[in-house]
This record gives C-alpha cells, sequence and structure tokens, in this order.
C-alpha cells in the first residue's frame, strides 16, 4: 500500500505543480512539458481510473464479511376456489400480503474472505505500479521529442551561420569580380551557393518548426502556436557530468528491485499465488448464520390489518453448514488451473527481468560508445574549423578557388551537424541509464 500512497502523494504534487499560473510566452523547461503531459495524458487518465476500480475492488471484498439483509413484500389475489385462512376450501376471491425479513451472515468459507481481501489489495498495488510505469514511459516519450527540438534548434543554428558565410563569401566575390581578379562566373557561383544555403535554412526551420508541433501534440495542448522550450547549457563541461560512476550491474541490481513494471510483476506473481488458496477454499466446508422475520394478512380473516400482522408474524434463527462432497471436479480443476497461471507468472516475470537487464547492458554500452563518439565530432570539428579557417584566409587574398572555399564550408559544416548529433545522442543515451536509476528526468538551463 505504500506504493499507492507514493503514487498519490506525486499526483497531488504534480497536481499542485500544475496548478501555478506561467506566463503564456516563457519557453517551457523539461519539467514543465513531463508534468503537464502526465497530468493531461489520456492513457494515464484511462489508468488512474483503473487503480479506482482495484480500490473499489477491494472495498468490496472488505466488505463480504458483513451480514447482508433483504426484505421483500408480496400481495396476492386470487379467484375462485381456494384455501383460506382457515385452511378451508372456499370459492371466493382472496387477498393475501406477506413481508419477510432475512439476514445471514458468513461465519467460516475456508478463509475465502481473507484471501479475496489480500488478492484485492495485490492487485490494487499492481495497478498503481502500472500507472507509474505509464507515467514514466510519458515522461521519456517528452523526453525524447524534447531533445529532438533542441537537435533541430541546433541545426537551425548551423545552417544560419552556413548561410552567413555564403553571403560573405558572395559579398567577397562581387569584390573581387569588380577588381577583375575573378571571372563573373564566380559571382554567379558564388549566389547559387548562398541559395542552396538558404534552402537549408528553410528546410532547417521546417523541421523546427515540425518538431515544436510534435512535442506541443504529446504534451495534449490546445494549439502550438507561440509554443518554445528552454535551451539548457550543454557544453563539454556539463556533459562530463552527466557521466556518472558504476557498473550495469549496479544499476540493474536498483532497477530490478524498484521499476515499477518490476514490482508489478512480482505483486501479480503474489496474487495469483493467493488465487491457488482461494481455489482450495472450495474444498472446505462453509457455515452460516441466518435469521429472519415474517408475517402475512388475510382478506378472509374478520380481524384488523395490525392484530394479523402481529398474530401471523413468525421469526426464525439458525446455522447453515455445507459441505462439499462432489461438484464434477470443478474445484480440483479450479486448482490446477490457479497453479498453471502462477506457473504463467512466474515466467512472465522472469521474461520482464530478463528484458531488463538486456536493455541496461545495451543502454550502458550505448551511453558509452555515444560518448566517445561525441569526443570524436568534437575533436572532428575542431579540425574542420582549423582548416576553414586556413581556407578563408586564403579566399580574402584571392587564392582559394570557390570550390576549394565550399568544400572546407562543407566539411565544417558536416562536422557541426555531427557534433550537435552525438550531443544530443548521449544526452539522450545517458539520460536512458537515468531513468533506469529511479533519477527524475531533467537538463539544466541557462
Amino acid at each position: 500500500m505504500k506504493h499507492l500512497f507514493l503514487t498519490a502523494a506525486l499526483w497531488a504534487a504534480a497536481a499542485a505543480q500544475a496548478q501555478q499560473p506561467r506566463p503564456a510566452d516563457a519557453p517551457w523547461t523539461l519539467d514543465e512539458c513531463i508534468h503537464h503531459a502526465q497530468q493531461h495524458n489520456i492513457e494515464v487518465q484511462q489508468r488512474a481510473l483503473n487503480v479506482e476500480q482495484r480500490d473499489i475492488e477491494l472495498s468490496t471484498a472488505r466488505n463480504s464479511r458483513l451480514p447482508d439483509l433483504n426484505a421483500s413484500v408480496g400481495y396476492n389475489a386470487s379467484f375462485g376456489r381456494g384455501t383460506s385462512a382457515d385452511n378451508i376450501r372456499r370459492t371466493e376471491t382472496l387477498q393475501t400480503g406477506s413481508l419477510d425479513v432475512a439476514a445471514s451472515m458468513p461465519l467460516f468459507e475456508g478463509l475465502r474472505i481473507n484471501r479475496r481481501i489480500k488478492g484485492s489489495k495485490l492487485d490494487l498495488a499492481a495497478a498503481a505500479e502500472d500507472l507509474e510505469r505509464l507515467r514514466e514511459d510519458v515522461a521519456v516519450n517528452i523526453m525524447t521529442r524534447y531533445l529532438e527540438v533542441l537537435y533541430n534548434k541546433e541545426l537551425v543554428g548551423i545552417a544560419e551561420r552556413q548561410l552567413a558565410l555564403s553571403r560573405r563569401q558572395a559579398l567577397r566575390s562581387d569584390e573581387l569580380v569588380k577588381a577583375g581578379k575573378q571571372p563573373e562566373s564566380a559571382l554567379y557561383e558564388s549566389r547559387a551557393l548562398e541559395a542552396n544555403d538558404f534552402l537549408a535554412l528553410t528546410q532547417a526551420r521546417n523541421d523546427l518548426n515540425l518538431a515544436l508541433l510534435d512535442l506541443s501534440q504529446a504534451l495534449n495542448r490546445e494549439n502550438a502556436a507561440g509554443f518554445d522550450i528552454a535551451t539548457p547549457r550543454l557544453d563539454s563541461v556539463s556533459l562530463a557530468s552527466l557521466r556518472k560512476p558504476g557498473s550495469a550491474e549496479a544499476v540493474y541490481d536498483y532497477a530490478a528491485a524498484n521499476r515499477p513494471h518490476i514490482r508489478a510483476e512480482r505483486l501479480r506473481l503474489e496474487s495469483t499465488e493467493n488465487a491457488v488458496r482461494i481455489a482450495r477454499a472450495g474444498l472446505y466446508p462453509t457455515l452460516s448464520l441466518r435469521g429472519g422475520f415474517g408475517t402475512g394478512v388475510y382478506s378472509t380473516l374478520n380481524t384488523d390489518f395490525w392484530t394479523q400482522f402481529d398474530k401471523n408474524r413468525n421469526e426464525f434463527v439458525g446455522l447453515s453448514l455445507g459441505i462439499p462432497i462432489f461438484n464434477r471436479r470443478t474445484t480440483r480443476n479450479n486448482i490446477r488451473t490457479a497453479k498453471l497461471s502462477v506457473r504463467n507468472q512466474q515466467l512472465t516475470l522472469l521474461n520482464a527481468e530478463q528484458t531488463l537487464r538486456k536493455e541496461i547492458e545495451q543502454a550502458w554500452v550505448n551511453a558509452d560508445a555515444a560518448y566517445a563518439k561525441y569526443g570524436a565530432a568534437e575533436k572532428a570539428l575542431a579540425a574542420a574549423r582549423v582548416a576553414f579557417a586556413y581556407e578563408e584566409r586564403k579566399a580574402e587574398a584571392g587564392r582559394s578557388t570557390l570550390y576549394d572555399f565550399n568544400d572546407a564550408k562543407t566539411r565544417m559544416q558536416k562536422a557541426e551537424s555531427e557534433l550537435a548529433q552525438a550531443r544530443y545522442e548521449f544526452v539522450f543515451r545517458q539520460k536512458i541509464l537515468d531513468y533506469y536509476r529511479g533519477e527524475e528526468l531533467t537538463l539544466g538551463t541557462n
């Protein structure tokens, strides 16, 4: 039940944060996006309703200990020959009324009630874990889309810088043509390259708008107008700080004990084991206490209603003992079926644990590979910038061809794009490891 209370507390905290007003034009942080998505995601809301349903089922199981009380009121009218209240056959219209009140309470049912209550508690706890897992899945999905927007923003910045370089080269070519140091065709080629870079910038901005729209729709916002996100600081120092010591085995040990979907499968295993005990309860006798009150009135008696009501009343109390002898092996087959469910759930849990181990091992290797790729991309960009700076100085002196200048610029642009891709791939891979560690998915901002 502590997991249920923890989930309720998390929901309350998220709801409180959602109620705090935020400026309409303020950029969204990753934390705000995640909390907003978890509050407005339809699947999360449906899963929360499932938790409420399980809670109702637990209440029903608990209340099955209580006695039940039922009442019935009847009225009959008979015509023709019939038996009157004095047990004489007569031909007349007879009207009768009756009132019956009965109660029963289970005293012993082979511990079936207690075990049903325990099973309902386990099912409720498993449903709460499923809800928490879905909320975490939503967080990972939002983080992925958030990083996609950041990556496209960086690509837009790269395209803008490339366009600025192309424009500078076009102006330089215009001056060199006017000075007679380059043929006029060089100017046309420079302008063509400028137009091509402008097209690349337009495409990059379109991709950014689509990524923002995709994130906005994932948040279930009404529209994406004016929507933007905060840009965190992700330099070499901050990226290096994301790396944490440890091992994949340590991450698995924590995740196997704390991941919601693993806890949910373990709770379901305990629930199926409890279901075997419930099925075995059908082998035991049942004992219940019964009691009741009844009375009736007849139109043929020459006495008033309340006198008949009091005179004809009867009360009873008794015990009912049910002993199972033979029910066509239904109980035995129910036990066998429950045992099969236990074996199946054991395999389900084992599969979930093995899958978790594989995912963590792959995530660990991917994070290391992504960081190594990021380091190599940084070195490649540094070399490409040196080469371009050298080619740009040659171009300013009129000793570089347009082909050589554009080739150096293109290689630098490619190196910048690859560095951006490596950066956000590493952030994503490392945050997936943080997810398995149970840490909050967040990014620092400027």
